[in-house]
């Protein structure tokens, strides 16, 4: 997948590349494309971010933005799992850190077992979406292929894109981004 290079020039200069009718872009967009770097940074299968935001209409049940390789099964939609219950994000709730899974298949704490029998996730890793002291959500990497060791680097990739989640997240709150730059 090629990566697409940064362009300078600052707010003048992205709308001139945007045009100047261009509409603006909103938060799952700028989420997804987050997630798209993420996702070429690991080399991973998949990518997903899960938000409990009501003013967006945002739940942790069902993917807010996500990145796939392809042929990797899309989460969009799927709302059947109780996200909250899960092994992997009490988890998540106690240490509030990332979590790395090298091989699902014997891996504590246990993944959602549709996650390995559906999805074919073979290794993952989740970072906490921390505000205001609460979790408010999570990025997962999926590896579908194969377990695999995650690197410090991988690590590191996922921790930053967690943290400009949350600056996005309060950048859209102090400039009043309403529900209507949530989901459709």
């Amino acid at each position: 997948m090629p990566v697409a290079k940064k362009k300078a020039g600052g707010a003048a200069a992205k709308s001139a590349r945007q045009g100047v009718n261009a509409a603006p872009r909103t938060l799952p967009q700028e989420f997804d494309d987050l997630l798209s770097g993420l996702l070429r940074t690991v080399k991973a299968s998949r990518s997903t971010l899960r938000l409990d935001d009501p003013s967006r209409n945002f739940h942790v049940n069902d993917v807010v933005a996500e990145a796939l390789t392809p042929g990797a099964k899309s989460l969009r939609g799927q709302t059947s799992i109780n996200q909250r219950a899960t092994e992997t994000v009490q988890w998540l709730e106690r240490h509030r850190r990332v979590l790395v899974q090298d091989d699902l298949a014997d891996a504590e704490p246990r993944p959602p077992a549709v996650l390995v029998q559906l999805y074919g996730v073979k290794a993952q890793m989740l970072a906490p979406i921390v505000r205001e002291g609460r979790i408010d959500g999570w990025i997962s990497i999926h590896e579908t292929k194969a377990a695999r060791q995650w690197s410090k680097r991988d690590q590191a990739a996922i921790a930053r894109t967690a943290d400009r989640v949350v600056a996005l997240l309060e950048r859209a709150a102090a400039t009043g981004a309403s529900a209507s730059q949530g989901k459709d």
